[in-house]
């Protein structure tokens, strides 16, 4: 389902192999399930990554993509491009989880330990879908492979262990449940908007 400012479509929930993942815990957040990073994402949907970054395209000019070796040369003190964020329009990641009425937004149902939160951007990084194969659609760090990444982490956060994500003990449903994924451009109407030079 598409409106003006948003995109929907079902995911399924694996709290246990996110959480406890040996590749990667805390990282993947929604991945398409034909994709290869499939097996440590918290979501995992239905329809693939580019399709996404299609659907999100068609309501919203994508940022600069994030270089590979943002990923690659991460553990590198010397290089600056680890230390690269996610930029573009902002996107609000809110959850349809069957019997709750109103839409939940993902910091509702995962806990940060450093607490900076998430901010969402659509970097697209369409040209680095086929260097991987991930389906990685939505990333908790400003990792190279997402469509939308977190520019509250880079990739070098991650190499140092800033911070892994983890889900918060009852707010999801039981893994394998199938849930709706709302993608919405633009920040609440709640959050302040941040100006970026």
């Amino acid at each position: 389902m598409t409106r003006a400012s948003e995109i929907e479509f079902p995911a399924t929930v694996h709290s246990a192999r996110f959480d406890g993942s040996l590749m990667m815990p805390g990282y993947h957040l929604l991945v398409w399930r034909g994709g290869r990073a499939r097996s440590a994402a918290l979501l995992d949907a239905e329809v693939s990554d580019r399709s996404v970054l299609a659907a999100l395209s068609r309501i919203a000019r994508p940022g600069p993509s994030l270089p590979m070796d943002a990923w690659k040369r991460r553990h590198d003190s010397e290089n600056p491009a680890p230390d690269a964020r996610a930029e573009g329009p902002p996107i609000q990641l809110l959850l349809r989880i069957p019997g709750r009425s109103a839409l939940i937004p993902i910091g509702a149902v995962l806990d940060d330990p450093a607490a900076r939160g998430i901010d969402f951007r659509f970097d697209g990084n369409e040209e680095n879908i086929p260097k991987w194969g991930s389906g990685c659609i939505v990333c908790l760090y400003s990792c190279p492979g997402g469509k939308v990444g977190n520019a509250r982490y880079t990739e070098r956060d991650y190499a140092r262990s800033v911070t892994r994500y983890r889900t918060r003990p009852g707010t999801l449903p039981p893994d394998g449940t199938r849930i709706g994924v709302v993608l919405r451009v633009g920040m609440p109407e709640s959050s302040p908007r941040t100006v970026r030079p």
